[in-house]
C-alpha cells in the first residue's frame, strides 16, 4: 500500500511539474495607482495557493482557540443555576 501511496504522489507530481512548465508564460498583475508586476502564470497559482493554505489555517486554528477558551472558561467559572 505503501508502495502505491508514493506511485501516486510521484504521478501527480510530474502532473503539476508538466503543467508548471507549461504555464511558463509571463502574466502581468496590475494593482492599485498604476502598480503592476510580472510573474510566471504558475508562479503566480502557487503563491495564491499557499496565500490561501496559510489564511485557511489561521481561520481553522482561530475558531479551534475560541472552542477551547470558551470551554475553559465554563469549566474555571460554572454558571450559577
Amino acid at each position: 500500500m505503501a508502495v502505491l501511496s508514493w506511485l501516486l504522489r510521484i504521478v501527480v507530481f510530474l502532473l503539476l511539474l508538466g503543467l508548471a512548465a507549461r504555464n511558463s508564460d509571463f502574466v502581468t498583475v496590475r494593482w492599485f495607482f498604476g502598480n503592476e508586476w510580472r510573474i510566471e502564470l504558475s508562479a503566480l497559482l502557487l503563491l495564491l495557493f499557499c496565500l490561501g493554505a496559510m489564511l485557511g489555517a489561521l481561520a481553522g486554528w482561530s475558531f479551534a482557540h475560541r472552542g477551547k477558551r470558551a470551554a475553559s472558561s465554563s469549566i474555571q467559572n460554572p454558571a450559577a443555576d
